[in-house]
This record gives C-alpha cells, sequence and structure tokens, in this order.
C-alpha cells in the first residue's frame, strides 16, 4: 500500500527539540506524530472543556459586575446625604458575609495608584 509523503523542516533550538522528543516519549509515540497531534489540535481550536470553563468565567464576571452595578447605585444614592461610615462599614460586611468576593480589591488597579487596604 502505497502513501504519499512530504516532509519540511522546522527550525528548532536544541532545548525546543529535546522538549519535543521527551513529551513525545512521554505519551509513547514518535516525535512527528506528536507534531501532527499538536497541529492538529492547535487547528481545531478550544476544547469543548476549555469552552466550558470560558463559559464559567463569563458567567462570573456578569455576576459580579451585577454587583458592582448595585454598589455603584448604592454609592451614587448616599452621596448626597452626610456619610454614616460605622453603618456603611456594618451593611458592607454583611453584605460581604453573605456574597463573598473573590477577588481582593487591594490589588486592583483601575488605571491610577493601586488601591490600598483600609487601616485602623
Amino acid at each position: 500500500m502505497a502513501t504519499a509523503v512530504e516532509r519540511f523542516h522546522i527550525v528548532l533550538s536544541p532545548d525546543e527539540k529535546r522538549g519535543w522528543n521527551d513529551r513525545a516519549a512521554a505519551i509513547g509515540v514518535s516525535t512527528a506524530e506528536y507534531v501532527r497531534r499538536a497541529v492538529a489540535a492547535f487547528d481545531d481550536g478550544l476544547t469543548t472543556e476549555q469552552l466550558a470553563d470560558l463559559e464559567n468565567i463569563a458567567t462570573e464576571v456578569v455576576a459580579s459586575a451585577a454587583r458592582m452595578k448595585t454598589m455603584i447605585d448604592h454609592v451614587c444614592d448616599v452621596v448626597g446625604r452626610p456619610i454614616d461610615e460605622d453603618a456603611m462599614r456594618a451593611r458592607a460586611s454583611a453584605r460581604l458575609a453573605a456574597d463573598p468576593v473573590e477577588i481582593d480589591p487591594a490589588i486592583l488597579d483601575f488605571g491610577n495608584a493601586p488601591l490600598r487596604a483600609a487601616t485602623a
């Protein structure tokens, strides 16, 4: 049975070639087969699992955006009134206890200086 074979060369550093050879050996295939599979996987795009992960992340972002909108609306409501800081801290603590935020706001950077955690 005759099969068509075409060759092409890829220029690699010695470390890259060693890495490809090692990964191919680890899964029990030739380096050529490893490269064919890698190219096929790249051409196929995202896996179902990767798409599901992206969907979960998008869902979390949408939920976070909704919580942020609620918080911004609340801030806008109280801007014209005297602020009772102790009451605001108590309400914020109660909200966070009911719906914890997974991101530490102290490390966020909104294009200005990074926010810092409040100190007592």
